[in-house]
C-alpha cells in the first residue's frame, strides 16, 4: 500500500489553533425510493402481518413490555390520549427500522511521472445515492446522484490531510491521476462483491467537504448485483435540537490489506450546530474509520445530513488554552462526529441538477458565482 487511508484535516471553523484537527474516518431488480429508509411495521394495526411484527417487537423489548401498545388498549380513550399513543408509537418506528443498504467508495491513483504505473489504493469511505431535490428552482426529472466526502476522492485538495514530510507526493496528484468506484460488499464478511466505476465530472463543493457524481440508474438495476441499493430523499426537516437522537450509518474499515469493510450503525445524540454548514453529534464511542460519507438519520427516519468526519483534538492543546471560552469550545467539540446538514446537500445538488440538459450532458457552471448570489 502506498498510504494508509486515514486522514486528519484542520477544522478551519474552529479558528482557535492550527493544531485543532478533524480526524477523518475515511480509512477505510428495482431501486427503492426511500424517505423512511425501509418499510417498517407499527403496533397499531390488526392484520396478521402486523401481529407477527408485534410478537417480534415484544421479544426484542422484554424489559419494556409496558411500552408496547395495541389497539385494544386505547379503545374508549380520549382523542388526546390516542394522539399521545400515536406519538409514542411513531417514536418506536425508528427502533424497528432496518439499516439502509449503502455502498462503499474507493479512490485509486497512479503517477507515471513518479514511477507508479499501476493504480494503488488512495482512500476508502462510505457513499449513498440520492434523488435530485424537488423545488421551484429545479427542473422535474429523475436524476440520480451519488454523494460522499471530497477528501476521499480528492485528498490533494485538502492540504492538511497528511504530514508533508511523510506524504509529500500527494500534492503532486490531480484528477488526471485518480479513478473512483462504488462498491457492493458482503454484508456479513465485508468482502468486495461488485464495483461500479464513477465517471467524471467530479462536482466538488467550493467550501465544504462534499463531492457529487451523476450516476446512471440502469447501473444499479442489473440482476447480478448482490442487493438493492437504498436511494435516500433529502427532505426538509425540523432543525435538530440538543438531545435529539438518531443513528449514523456507514461502513467500518476492518482490514486495509484484505480490503474488508463491514456495515455499522451508531446511535448518536445531537449536540449543537456550529454553523449552518456544520453540525455536531456525540456518540458513545468515536466514529470509526470508513464511516465518512455515510448518512445521518434522525428518529423520524429523515436523512438530516452526511458524515464529514471526527473532531479529534489533542488533549495537550486543550490544556494549553488560556481563554476559558476557547477551552470550553474545544472540550465541547472533541470526539464529536461532524456532519454536513441536508439543507446544504440539497442546495448543492439543486445547482448541479440544473446544469444538466435533457440529454444528460453537463453545461459549464460557475459554482462559486452561484453561491455568491444566494
Amino acid at each position: 500500500m502506498i498510504s494508509r487511508s486515514i486522514f486528519g484535516f484542520v477544522n478551519k471553523s474552529l479558528k482557535f489553533s492550527s493544531n485543532s484537527i478533524i480526524k477523518c474516518s475515511s480509512k477505510n431488480k428495482n431501486m427503492i425510493i426511500n424517505q423512511s429508509i425501509k418499510n417498517y411495521s407499527t403496533t397499531n394495526n390488526n392484520n396478521s402481518n402486523n401481529n407477527n411484527n408485534n410478537n417480534n417487537n415484544n421479544n426484542n423489548n422484554n424489559n419494556n413490555n409496558n411500552k408496547t401498545f395495541k389497539n385494544e388498549e386505547i379503545r374508549g380513550q380520549s382523542l388526546n390520549q390516542q394522539e399521545e399513543y400515536n406519538e409514542i408509537s411513531d417514536a418506536y418506528k425508528f427502533r424497528m427500522v432496518e439499516r439502509p443498504d449503502l455502498l462503499t467508495i474507493s479512490s485509486f491513483f497512479r503517477y507515471p511521472e513518479g514511477g507508479i504505473e499501476e493504480y494503488a489504493n488512495l482512500s476508502k469511505g462510505t457513499a449513498f445515492l440520492v434523488k435530485a431535490p424537488s423545488n421551484f428552482l429545479s427542473k422535474p426529472n429523475n436524476s440520480l446522484y451519488c454523494i460522499s466526502c471530497a477528501h476521499i476522492t480528492h485528498p490533494f485538495h485538502f492540504p492538511n490531510l497528511y504530514k508533508e514530510e511523510q506524504y509529500g507526493w500527494i500534492y503532486l496528484l490531480g484528477e488526471k491521476n485518480i479513478k473512483v468506484q462504488l462498491e457492493y460488499r458482503d454484508q456479513k464478511t465485508g468482502k468486495l462483491l461488485n464495483v461500479i466505476p464513477l465517471k467524471p465530472p467530479f462536482h466538488l463543493h467550493p467550501m465544504l467537504d462534499l463531492v457529487v457524481f451523476k450516476v446512471d440508474e440502469d447501473d444499479f438495476n442489473k440482476t447480478n448485483l448482490p442487493y438493492q441499493t437504498t436511494i435516500m430523499e433529502l427532505e426538509h426537516y425540523e432543525f435538530p435540537k440538543e438531545g435529539h437522537e438518531g443513528k449514523l450509518y456507514g461502513y467500518q474499515l476492518q482490514s486495509e490489506s484484505e480490503n474488508i469493510m463491514k456495515p455499522i450503525e451508531t446511535p448518536y445524540v445531537f449536540h449543537f450546530g456550529e454553523t449552518p454548514e456544520r453540525f455536531y453529534v456525540s456518540t458513545r464511542n468515536p466514529s470509526p474509520m470508513g464511516i465518512c460519507g455515510g448518512p445521518v438519520i434522525n428518529i423520524e427516519n429523515e436523512v438530516i445530513g452526511m458524515i464529514e468526519g471526527l473532531a479529534k483534538i489533542d488533549q495537550s492543546i486543550i490544556s494549553k488554552a488560556t481563554d476559558p471560552d476557547k477551552k470550553q469550545f474545544l472540550n465541547k467539540t472533541n470526539n464529536n462526529t461532524v456532519f454536513i446538514p441536508s439543507q446544504e446537500l440539497n442546495r448543492f445538488l439543486s445547482k448541479i441538477d440544473m446544469s444538466y440538459d435533457s440529454n444528460g450532458n453537463v453545461n459549464s457552471i460557475d459554482v462559486e458565482g452561484f453561491f455568491s448570489k444566494l
